[in-house]
Order: structure tokens, then sequence, then C-alpha cells
């Protein structure tokens, strides 16, 4: 169960090229129709299986949609850094 957690921070995009859907990397995946259905509508953060839609509730999921980062570059990139990961580390 992820309530144990503080925090969850996810970070994803369009440009990722290597996670398929990129949309995984923020929870989301396919419906029944192959369709790319965010997080939210998801069957396991509707019925809250292991915590996330309570972590979200409360202010403690954050996730991040950033174009143009490929897969390598999500930690290379000084931007991203920058504006995402130094700002959770504590």
């Amino acid at each position: 169960n992820f309530l144990r957690i503080k925090r969850m921070v996810l970070i994803g995009g369009p440009d990722d090229g290597l996670i398929c859907p990129w949309q995984s990397s923020l929870f989301g995946f396919y419906d029944e129709n192959e369709i790319v259905q965010d997080m939210k509508k998801q069957r396991y953060f509707i019925e809250d299986s292991f915590g996330l839609r309570t972590m979200s509730e409360q202010k403690r999921l954050f996730w991040y949609n950033i174009k143009g980062i490929v897969h390598k570059q999500w930690v290379r990139n000084p931007d991203v850094i920058k504006s995402v990961f130094m700002k959770w580390l504590n």
C-alpha cells in the first residue's frame, strides 16, 4: 500500500520515446478500447486499491507532464533537475 510513503512525485511526458504508453509513467493506461486513460479514470484509482486516490486527496501525490524530454534525459536535463527534482529533495 502506497499510504506508507510520505509523498509520491511522478514525472513523464509525450516525448519520452521508451515508455509506452508514456502516460503509464503517471499511472495512466489503456482502457478496454485501447484508449489511454488518465490515472484518475482508472479503476484502481477510483476504488483506491493501493492508496493513490487517498494520497491525491491528501495532497501527497504530485505529477509532472513535461514535453520535449526523451527518456535518457530525465535525469540529465538541467531544467528538469532544477524545476522538478531539486524541489523535492530534502
